[in-house]
């Protein structure tokens, strides 16, 4: 296997333009981790197409997406693709994004912050 291929494949959901430096930390925090990021999109229904043509490893899912229903794209995936690992990146850790996110079945929910220790954990798990 090439080296490049036990990367861990992410596909990113956040929103293109930067919100409060949130889409910046979030770039910086997946260049950081060492992923190679399959796919980008801002749109909950593109991220859907998305995650059925590139197989991803992992769903990286920026809150701000849909600020009204920060997790709605959670309990989507979770339906279509029960299979599928979902972090959602969320302001903070006792937040209403993460609450929901995790109600809704979210595998992780992180802290931008805390991302590249986390992806780090899920790449060595996918390579053992």
């Amino acid at each position: 296997m090439r080296p490049q291929e036990s990367r861990l494949r992410v596909l990113l959901v956040a929103p293109d333009a930067p919100q409060a430096d949130t889409a910046l930390a979030l770039g910086a925090a997946l260049a950081e981790s060492g992923v190679d990021v399959v796919g980008h999109t801002a749109s909950e229904s593109l991220a859907l197409g998305l995650y059925f043509e590139r197989h991803p490893d992992v769903v990286v899912l920026d809150s701000s997406v849909a600020p009204q229903e920060p997790a709605r794209l959670v309990g989507l995936l979770k339906r279509v693709a029960p299979g599928s690992y979902i972090v959602v990146a969320v302001p903070a850790a006792d937040s209403m994004p993460a609450r929901a996110a995790r109600a809704l079945g979210a595998d992780a929910v992180s802290l931008v912050a805390d991302l590249p220790e986390l992806l780090a954990g899920l790449a060595d798990a996918k390579a053992a």
